[in-house]
């Protein structure tokens, strides 16, 4: 058990970026969720705002493509005009879904391959929950317990897994893991200079597993704590002098850096 509780591994779009990414992976989880070719997020004035498009098109979702693109100018009049909530348009190249994402928006999935009557209920399903998460997102409304227990389970789902997504992501560009990066550099390199490379790493490795979680993840409580650890075997190895003197030292420092990152 962590010794300051579960790590949260979630992110919310802190950034324009993260915003991207989100949006960006959203449109590909649902286009291949269903089983679809293609998959916009655009305005009512045309503007695209995301997209997720293979590599490569066969000629038929070329020609799907360009048929949505020939009609474009009309579906955002009726969009802008009428608010439309969903539209099912089959030709003879594939079939078009479109749905609103509030006022001035609406998202496009075009697929070449026949949809089954019997599934298309699923897939319409999965339309309506991707245009649910796609304006939460660019609305830039938070993930919270409390916002997504509003929510139906499909779509609270979906924004929890974007989060950890975004995580596993962008973590390693944020200031926490910079802090933490440099808190868990000072502490070995003081130690080290103590007590020698092999017992560092085995104290380290001692440390981290009792408090339950990683340099990465670390919280001030759990660097507290694991600073304790520290000091504990490193008064047991080299006195009570010698970790007096670098408590008051080292705690010093982890203030320091703790509260340069806030």
């Amino acid at each position: 058990m962590p010794y300051a509780g579960q790590v949260d591994k979630t992110m919310g779009a802190d950034t324009v970026g993260h915003l991207k990414l989100l949006l960006e992976t959203e449109l590909k989880r649902a286009r291949e969720e269903s089983s679809l070719d293609i998959a916009m997020f655009l305005g009512v004035d045309g503007r695209i705002f995301s997209s997720s498009i293979p590599n490569q098109l066969d000629p038929r979702e070329y020609r799907l493509l360009n048929l949505l693109k020939g009609s474009l100018a009309h579906i955002c009049n009726q969009l802008s005009g009428q608010n439309m909530m969903m539209s099912v348009q089959q030709f003879e190249a594939g079939t078009i879904i479109i749905s609103g994402v509030g006022d001035r928006a609406f998202l496009v999935f075009l697929t070449s391959k026949p949809v089954e009557i019997t599934k298309m209920q699923t897939v319409l399903a999965n339309v309506v929950k991707t245009s649910i998460v796609v304006r939460h997102l660019f609305e830039s409304k938070p993930i919270t317990p409390e916002v997504l227990a509003s929510y139906d389970e499909a779509v609270a789902g979906e924004l929890k897994r974007l989060t950890r997504i975004l995580f596993v992501e962008k973590f390693g560009e944020t200031k926490e893991f910079k802090k933490n990066k440099e808190i868990a550099q000072y502490l070995q390199s003081k130690l080290g200079a103590l007590v020698g490379p092999g017992p560092l790493q085995e104290i380290v490795t001692m440390a981290y597993n009792e408090v339950g979680t990683t340099a990465p993840y670390m919280t001030s409580a759990h660097w507290e704590r694991f600073l304790t650890i520290l000091l504990d075997r490193l008064r047991e190895i080299e006195g009570d002098s010698v970790a007096a003197k670098a408590e008051k030292e080292w705690r010093a420092h982890l203030k320091q850096i703790l509260s340069s990152f806030v």
